[in-house]
């Protein structure tokens, strides 16, 4: 035997009222991306520069020189002692731009500090 409550229908009805249904709101992943107006990273203004980065190997970390041939959301395209090297940017720990040395001239301070016979 079945217990029939006259209550219960009147009260699936308010629960249903009750509950709000979700609007159509644009997701918060989609509310950062239209809000925010900068970029994700600065990769592109290091394409085609040599740099020196320091770069976690293991427990160790290790300086590399080299020059970036491209960028990706994760990944740095490096051009390293005549070799292609794909670094992911989470195991960069600063990268800098690399203090050239110029050969053709004996130094940077080719004269420095000399004086003149007269």
């Amino acid at each position: 035997m079945s217990y029939y409550n006259p209550y219960w229908n009147k009260a699936l009805q308010n629960q249903q009222k009750s509950q709000v249904k979700p609007e159509a709101k644009p997701s918060q992943r989609q509310q950062g991306k239209q809000r925010r107006g900068t970029r994700d990273d600065f990769g592109d203004e290091w394409v085609g520069k040599e740099v020196e980065g320091r770069v976690v190997e293991g427990a160790n970390v290790v300086v590399l020189r080299g020059r970036v041939i491209d960028v990706s959301k994760y990944w740095i395209k490096l051009f390293v002692n005549n070799q292609i090297l794909y670094l992911n940017k989470a195991y960069i720990l600063s990268i800098k731009p690399a203090e050239m040395k110029d050969t053709a001239s004996g130094g940077g301070n080719a004269g420095a500090g000399q004086s003149r016979a007269g």
